[in-house]
């Protein structure tokens, strides 16, 4: 194999690579900011989880198309459910806080002042969206 064909099939594979990610990624970002510009801030706060709750509740027995005697078996499954996915998101987001407190400890001292204020605020921003865990110690 020649090495202009081996650097061609690799940029080809760096490409496809780059546009998985991409695929992955974009989705998610626009899914959230759309969301976030509906609803405004999404703190987590008692009546937004109220409100996921009641979302994902609906949202099985919508599916399921449950009979009356069916909603009463199902109505406890989901409510637990539902009480559990807010737990695991919740931790996530606690994950996610963590994460970013080393990312910020690590770039200190390679930042510049200006570079290390937009970070800060990046830093600061995100947490709010997070539901304020783990708010900056500054």
């Amino acid at each position: 194999m020649t090495s202009e064909r081996r650097k061609s099939i690799i940029i080809l594979a760096m490409t496809l690579l780059a546009g998985i990610l991409i695929g992955l990624l974009v989705p998610g970002f626009f899914h959230k900011w759309d969301k976030r510009g509906k609803y405004g801030d999404r703190g987590h706060n008692q009546q937004d989880m109220r409100n996921k709750r009641e979302w994902f509740i609906g949202t099985i027995n919508k599916i399921v198309e449950p009979d009356s005697l069916q909603a009463e078996k199902i109505q406890p499954i989901t409510s637990w459910a539902s009480i559990q996915i807010d737990s695991v998101e919740s931790i996530a987001n606690q994950n996610m806080s963590a994460i970013l407190d080393s990312v910020k400890n690590q770039l200190k001292p390679i930042l510049t002042a200006e570079q290390q204020k937009r970070l800060d605020h990046f830093d600061a921003n995100a947490k709010e969206k997070w539901g304020g865990i783990g708010r900056p110690n500054h």
